[in-house]
């Protein structure tokens, strides 16, 4: 059966962006909507010589999530953890765990990755992160002089380099020459980047982002002379029409409300800058028509296919705060006191006019008022009326203006009350109360509680849909791509990994810090445990032992905000600092001794005594760690000999020389 043509695949992609674009464009009026209101900029139906107050109630309960969200995250050492499904697979977990932690926190800068994806989504009803495998070449020139013949060959035969530059140089009837090795090493590594909402685009039907939606993708602006450093051909590349698509986002402009005044995207007009929006999208296609859809990648861009592939999935990660049921964009925090900020904003604005209506009162008077006088209100001016009678209370009267601030602030109270229960971000965990010291104990917790419900549920929703799939998405481009052991350090401790070696029998949970009340109400519960812990050791129960209680302290140094628990104790399961810690003990106890044998002669035999107990300590410690040290080396010792009797098998088998082996 044939397989469909370019011009068939065209058409399909094109609908379907068609309708992606149509529906993202009827959000970008609402997000647009939003970035002004987080902007408080003007609604447009201001009244000159009237009050322009805007509310804030948008940025306030934006800005007041993001801190919480962002610790419930990264107050940890690790945000995502792997568990195996069988015990045979605990320590591929802990590996995967270990790296896909150090690429996300350490390679990239994984906080800022995070910070703009809950921004996003608490704005502009979702947050998007791209996760794809990233391919550099760097490339190192190095120049030699005087070559012979033989010399020039052999550089030219490297791997991965190229001469350049070679110059044939004739002196005295010796033939040398001078050129230019250039090396290029390629190096690949995972990269995160946030995707602007107005180039994400995703088909209207889509139910959710867990499941692989029927069309998904990014539509971003690139110029000619990236389109061709990404590796498209250049005659093709050269044919495309630019676009202008910049003066007709709504998202964007709202974005940049301060430079929304743009004449052309390339103003130079030189052409390799010229902006031309390339569509990366994933869609379900029946490429050879047996009736099946495959799921395919489609780079798209002017009217034309440049690339084709089949995958496995697509590599966005997308956060929704607030879910719809049965559709993929929700609502957002943003949006439910938007209309609460425009409602407030005019009770502000009839506050203030009714303030300055009452300081400054319209005024009756008759022709006989000087107007100048009258219009330039001063404290204790006079107004001059032209008149010579006695009486002239009749021709200036003030209009008693009646006063609504009590009235209007009531109003704001039930704005404000209505944002809180919308939000659950109310005043005291803004800080803005200072009545909060007189509500009753049960009652103040029981409003922080209520509040902090909301937060947490939107941090759950995070961890299991987006920063999960994250995490999995690095796992597996991890395992897909990197093809040499990487080396790492955990706890100050060199590891390497090998992802290459890895299986599929994990899964991956986001640790948010969820579910036992705030930060330090998990210090005093850990440090209740940890009291129960020390009594137990010191009643001499098998309840708990030191590595139970290293385990505890590991938690608290989390929760308080640190990141390494062994900058602080000692691992009781790594035998070096064990026993490095029990030698200064004793050293510190000998020079106790000494101190109280020099104040008490009487002591000094006891000192003796104690000092000769000590040493027998440290003999039996040091013969502990010589032990251990021996051990370490008798099975480095048999590990080489495996080696070798492997390799030696490896040789015997296929007759070719194998490195390590015995013969």
């Amino acid at each position: 059966m044939a397989k469909l043509t370019d011009a068939d695949i065209k058409n399909i992609v094109e609908a379907e962006e068609r309708q992606a674009i149509d529906y993202e464009g009827e959000i970008a009026e609402t997000r647009a909507k939003l970035m002004d209101y987080y902007n408080c900029l003007p609604y447009g139906d201001e009244v000159e010589g009237q009050s322009h107050a805007i509310s804030s109630d948008v940025s306030d309960t934006v800005e007041t999530l993001m801190p919480g969200l962002m610790r419930v995250f990264t107050q940890g050492r690790l945000i995502g953890q792997f568990e195996a499904d069988e015990e045979a697979y605990e320590e591929e977990a802990e590996l995967k765990t270990e790296l896909s932690n150090y690429v996300f926190q350490k390679q990239n800068n994984g906080f800022l990755v995070l910070n703009t994806m809950f921004k996003d989504a608490l704005l502009q009803l979702s947050g998007t992160v791209k996760v794809y495998w990233d391919e550099t070449e760097d490339s190192e020139v190095t120049k030699y002089r005087g070559l012979s013949a033989e010399e020039l060959k052999v550089l030219e035969a490297e791997d991965g380099v190229t001469v350049e530059e070679v110059e044939k140089v004739e002196e005295d009837g010796l033939v040398t020459y001078n050129a230019e090795k250039v090396t290029i090493k390629k190096k690949g590594c995972v990269k995160y980047d946030n995707v602007p909402p107005e180039e994400f685009l995703i088909s209207r039907s889509a139910r959710n982002f867990v499941d692989r939606p029927s069309f998904i993708g990014q539509r971003s602006p690139k110029t000619r002379s990236d389109l061709i450093k990404m590796g498209y051909d250049r005659k093709i590349v050269q044919g495309l029409p630019a676009d202008d698509y910049f003066k007709d986002s709504e998202e964007r402009n709202a974005r940049y409300f301060k430079y929304n005044q743009w004449s052309t995207t390339n103003p130079s007009e030189h052409h390799p800058n010229d902006i031309i929006f390339v569509g990366e999208y994933y869609l379900n296609i029946d490429m050879n028509q047996d009736g099946v859809c495959e799921y395919y990648q489609i780079i798209y861009a002017g009217e034309q296919i440049l690339k084709k592939q089949q995958v496995d999935d697509h590599p966005f990660c997308t956060v929704v705060p607030v879910p719809v049921s049965h559709r993929a964009i929700g609502t957002c925090p943003a949006e439910q006191v938007a209309d609460l900020q425009y409602r407030k904003s005019h009770l502000e604005r009839n506050m203030f006019d009714n303030v300055y209506q009452t300081n400054y009162p319209r005024v009756m008077h008759s022709n006989k008022v000087d107007l100048d006088d009258l219009l330039t209100p001063r404290a204790g001016g006079t107004i001059e009326i032209d008149t010579e009678l006695g009486d002239v209370g009749g021709h200036a009267q003030p209009l008693v203006i009646p006063n609504m601030i009590g009235d209007i602030l009531q109003a704001i109270e039930y704005t404000d009350t209505a944002r809180e229960t919308r939000t659950g971000v109310t005043r005291y965990t803004q800080g803005l109360n200072p009545e909060a010291l007189n509500k009753t104990a049960t009652g103040y917790l029981g409003m922080m509680d209520a509040s902090q419900q909301r937060e947490y549920l939107i941090a759950r929703l995070f961890a299991e849909t987006g920063v999960k799939h994250i995490f999995e998405k690095t796992v597996s481009l991890l395992a897909k791509y990197q093809d040499t052991p990487m080396q790492i350090k955990v706890s100050g401790q060199p590891l390497e990994i090998n992802p290459v070696e890895w299986s599929g029998h994990t899964r991956c949970s986001i640790h948010v810090g969820l579910g036992s009340g705030d930060r330090q109400e998990k210090i005093m519960n850990l440090n209740q445990v940890l009291q129960n812990q020390m009594m137990f050791m010191q009643s001499g129960l098998v309840l708990s032992d030191q590595a139970k209680v290293y385990k505890t302290m590991e938690k608290i140094i989390d929760e308080v905000g640190l990141k390494d628990a062994s900058t602080y104790f000692n691992n009781p399961e790594t035998d070096v600092e064990t026993l490095q810690a029990q030698n200064e003990q004793l050293m510190g106890m000998v020079q106790q001794l000494q101190a109280q044998a020099q104040q008490n002669p009487l002591a000094e035999a006891e000192m003796v005594k104690v000092q000769g107990d000590i040493a027998t300590k440290q003999m039996v410690e040091q013969n502990k760690a010589q032990q251990f040290m021996l051990k370490m080396q008798q099975e480095q010792e048999e590990f080489r000999k495996e080696f070798a009797r492997k390799m030696t098998e490896l040789e015997l088998k296929y007759q070719t020389d194998v490195p390590g082996s015995t013969v």
